[in-house]
């Protein structure tokens, strides 16, 4: 190997893709109070095979903490004069006790069985359900793994960048790291750009967690990767944020649910249906079940998710690897970030030697907060569309 690439990627790679960037999932958000989705009575969000309501034969505690929730979304509207979709999960994870309109808010949907603290506890598991229920592509895709292996080195939108992280990844290694929570990089390793090398750190071999996977009528346990935090190869990827596959699984301690490790998912495995292979007192095999979990674990919010950079058993590891990367980088090319998360642009301020390596922003669309962190990394602004990146764009 020549030596190391850092690549850092935004909400910008994923748009060409039809990715919803931040004011077009704001706006989803606003609007979700008319969207075909219900929540189940497990809490999980749910949409009819053939794409209309659920009718569940009621109105769920589910459906009433999402009627809550929108109306927030509106009153935070109101209020702000804009509506953002990371600024609002840091009111309801703050900043909504000291709202004096809360009470009169929650009023309809206050009973004998409903309060207002129970409304208020169910704000953030429905809100990230939304969250996660908008990432889709312009195909209506969020899970990738059953497309088929693409031979042909050519993606409409990504064909010049992929055959550049292609050819780049040939003598040297390079860590790919985003802070999107979707999972459409991962579907390049289906395709002769990647070819199955893309290495993330979690590992199936040996894992003791399974998720139960329902298939008509028919349920079977199907194992899942866990985080080991080990990589491979020259092409390896660092989902900064989370992703809509992640699953903190807790175990059950004498009663006490204590969090233990990260799982990835799979398609069509609900959130509630995480287990792990456990020896009961009699050292006979079974399975313990995580019935906690309501959505997958990835970050947003401004200043809350940087609260969840320190969190030890996924967050803290990947941002150290992500300061380690950038000290050993030569070179550092950021793709479709906005250059919006200070603590981002502090730890690659701090540990990319910019004075002395090369820097590149792709971005067509470059705003101010852009080049304005473009000028202070000394970094060579490339406006092109990313179908036509080419490899001597680097140079």
């Amino acid at each position: 190997m020549d030596g190391n690439i850092s690549i850092l990627l935004g909400a910008g790679f994923s748009a060409p893709m039809g990715y919803p960037i931040g004011n077009q999932l704001n706006d989803l958000l606003i609007k979700s109070i008319d969207d075909n989705f219900a929540f189940a009575p497990s809490g999980d969000l749910a949409i009819s095979i053939d794409g209309s309501k659920p009718d569940f034969g009621y109105r769920t505690s589910y459906d009433i903490e999402f009627e809550f929730c929108h109306k927030l979304i509106l009153h935070f509207e109101k209020e702000k004069g804009y509506f953002d979709y990371e600024e609002f999960y840091d009111y309801i994870v703050d900043e909504i006790e000291n709202d004096k309109n809360i009470e009169d808010i929650a009023k309809p949907f206050l009973s004998d069985t409903t309060s207002l603290n129970s409304l208020k506890s169910g704000l953030k598991n429905v809100y990230t359900q939304l969250v996660s229920h908008y990432l889709k592509d312009k195909y209506d895709n969020s899970y990738y793994d059953n497309l088929p292996f693409i031979i042909d080195d050519n993606f409409h939108g990504y064909t010049g960048i992929m055959k550049s992280i292609k050819e780049l990844s040939i003598n040297s290694i390079l860590n790919i790291h985003t802070l999107n929570h979707d999972l459409f990089f991962e579907r390049f390793n289906n395709t002769s750009f990647l070819e199955g090398r893309l290495s993330n750190g979690f590992e199936e071999l040996g894992s003791p967690y399974f998720g139960k996977l329902t298939v008509k009528d028919r349920k079977y346990m199907v194992r899942l990767q866990r985080y080991t935090g080990k990589y491979f190869g020259n092409l390896r990827l660092y989902k900064l944020h989370g992703s809509l596959d992640y699953q903190l699984y807790y175990r059950n301690e004498k009663g006490q649910l204590s969090p233990e490790t990260y799982i990835k998912s799979r398609y069509d495995i609900g959130s509630t249906d995480l287990y792990k292979e456990i020896k009961n007192k009699i050292s006979v095999l079974e399975y313990e079940n995580c019935w906690i979990n309501y959505h997958p674990d990835f970050l947003t919010g401004t200043t809350s998710k940087i609260q969840r950079y320190a969190e030890p058993l996924l967050f803290k590891k990947l941002f150290q690897l992500f300061k380690e990367n950038l000290k050993n980088a030569d070179k550092l090319i950021i793709i479709g970030y906005g250059a919006k998360d200070d603590e981002v642009n502090n730890i690659i301020l701090e540990h990319f030697d910019f004075k002395n390596k090369k820097t590149f922003i792709i971005d067509p669309y470059a705003g101010d907060n852009v080049k304005e962190f473009g000028r202070k990394i000394n970094a060579k602004l490339i406006t092109e569309q990313l179908e036509n990146i080419n490899i001597k764009d680097f140079e």
